[in-house]
């Protein structure tokens, strides 16, 4: 259980560091050594893919990312584009890790323009804040039902997904 929990914060910790650097259009930002991702060379990527469930009425277009454990900025990032009204993801390439899901819209008209695969928090105090659920995936697995069920107007400690902002 320990182990789970290490994961799950390094996980946390990794994606609550990352500002600013967006990914990009659906390509790979790979740590600076293989050993600081926890990827190994020649290891089968997995995935991770699940439905878009925006409260709007047509689903914006959004940007993707399932962004790694480790180091801030060395976690692995990739990226997926999704069109107006795409019900469901796919985000494949990924390395055996523990992984959280985020979304932004890529309309600026949108409402409820950043979002992500969460799970409801118990504190000792309210209100508590959804945070990231994080999801593991093994070598050459594809894990499914990753739903992005959660979105909001905005979320301050969510890292931006787009380029150059």
């Amino acid at each position: 259980m320990t182990a789970v929990r290490a994961t799950f914060f390094s996980a946390l910790v990794a994606f609550a560091g990352i500002a600013g650097s967006g990914c990009a259009r659906s390509e790979t930002r790979s740590a600076p050594a293989p050993a600081a991702s926890g990827a190994i060379e020649g290891a089968i990527e997995g995935a991770i893919e699940g439905s878009i469930l925006h409260p709007a009425h047509a689903i914006p277009p959004m940007r993707i990312c399932a962004i790694g454990s480790g180091a801030p900025n060395a976690a692995k990032r990739v990226c997926v584009d999704t069109r107006r009204d795409q019900g469901r993801y796919r985000i494949a390439g990924l390395p055996a890790d523990a992984y959280v899901v985020i979304a932004e819209t890529t309309d600026d008209s949108a409402m409820y323009r950043v979002g992500g695969h969460m799970q409801q928090v118990q504190c000792i105090r309210a209100p508590c804040p959804e945070m990231p659920k994080s999801v593991v995936v093994g070598e050459g697995a594809t894990v499914d039902g990753i739903d992005l069920d959660r979105f909001y107007d905005a979320r301050d400690d969510f890292p931006s997904l787009r380029n150059g902002r």
